[in-house]
């Protein structure tokens, strides 16, 4: 496996290439709606597969309503649904051909283990953080593959960048950070897989930092509200549409890593691979809704619409989940919750076109995913 990240390539162990496979999955509309009955086609060749899982967000208290009132959360559930998905991604591992990674696409643990707000100020001054993320990890870990962390807003309410490429997250099977930077690339059997960190621009981040200072300048710019003040206040008043993604649980990729992620897309399509990306935040709001974006969404999806050799980008954040496709073609996959779903995952199965079959478990559809558009030369 070759790690790409921002300065420098580096190799770690690989692992023996999986066979040629099919799988019998159920076919769904674009929309998600419906679908035809399960059939079992001739499908192109298997090259390797994936598990993926979004928003655990554990946290040992009682399951209940969020405070908008809006979803039932697991709070404490959501470690049981995290076990599932690893006996699963292990079964696939073991049964159906090696299961080569798992992508965890952020918010592992829920931010009242920082104790600041919510029923975590019931031990403010103790945060129960490393507890929280151990237990996640000890349930992930019952599938031993590599597994690749994207940072979502909920990791950084329990731990500052130096804390999460220091910690668990960054050690063994785990990886969160390459080269000091939470996003990077790596490549397994003519695939590229990027890992975006959506929150490089955040509010979240240490104020003297630029990307605070870059988050704040959106936020002033866009949103009337005393957003970056102490006192509580309704993020989403006087906002509509696109506007409505410039809050502080949003953040940004920004210009450095837009213009690493050019040139990592660049390289895979020299080598001719196809590609997939993984971010916290989705990038096309029709996934999602605009609520819930990275602040440079447009901005990165140019990216990826001009590179013509991104077949998904498969993201978190939105807890009801969401698919649609872009107008390059490019599939934009939003993970349902663990945290509000109880048993949501999905293993997907990247084939030697360019295609993805992707089986749903619990409340995920199963999807097929057409190959890339591939740019002209």
């Amino acid at each position: 496996m070759i790690f790409f990240g921002p300065t420098l390539a580096r190799a770690v162990g690989g692992r023996a290439s999986v066979g040629a496979l099919s799988l019998c999955v159920a076919h769904y509309s674009s929309g998600g709606l419906g679908g035809e009955a399960p059939r079992c086609d001739a499908e192109p060749r298997s090259v390797l597969r994936f598990g993926l899982i979004a928003d655990v967000q554990y946290c040992d208290i009682d399951d209940g309503m969020n405070f908008g009132g809006t979803e039932f959360r697991h709070y404490r559930g959501s470690l049981g649904g995290a076990a599932r998905a690893a006996a699963a991604f292990a079964a696939a591992r073991d049964e159906r051909g090696s299961l080569r990674f798992v992508a965890q696409l952020g918010d592992i643990i829920d931010g009242q283990n920082g104790g600041t707000y919510g029923a975590g100020l019931a031990w403010r001054g103790a945060p129960r953080s490393d507890e929280a993320l151990a237990k996640v990890l000890a349930a992930l870990d019952g599938c031993d593959v590599e597994t690749y962390h994207c940072v979502g807003n909920h990791e950084l309410y329990n731990f500052d960048s130096a804390a999460l490429s220091a910690g668990p997250l960054n050690n063994g099977r785990h990886t969160v950070a390459v080269d000091g930077r939470h996003y990077f690339a790596f490549r397994e059997t003519g695939w590229t897989f990027v890992v975006l960190n959506p929150y490089e621009v955040s509010s979240m981040r240490p104020k003297h930092t630029e990307g605070y200072a870059a988050a704040a300048a959106l936020l002033e710019a866009h949103n009337p509200n005393d957003v970056l003040g102490d006192a509580p206040c309704d993020f989403f008043a006087g906002l509509e549409g696109e506007n409505m993604r410039f809050v502080p649980f949003n953040g940004g990729c920004g210009g450095p890593q837009r213009a690493w992620l050019r040139r990592a897309l660049a390289a895979a399509r020299a080598r001719g691979d196809a590609v997939a990306v993984f971010s916290h935040l989705p990038l096309f709001h029709e996934a999602a809704s605009w609520r819930n974006v990275a602040f440079d969404a447009p901005e990165v999806l140019a990216e990826l619409r001009d590179s013509g050799n991104v077949a998904a980008v498969f993201a978190g954040h939105s807890h009801r989940g969401g698919f649609a496709l872009d107008e390059a073609g490019i599939a934009h996959c939003t993970v349902e919750a663990t945290l509000t779903h109880a048993t949501a995952f999905a293993i997907a199965d990247c084939r030697a076109d360019g295609s993805i079959a992707l089986a749903g478990y619990g409340d995920v559809p199963s999807r097929d995913i057409a190959p890339p558009r591939r740019a002209r030369p």
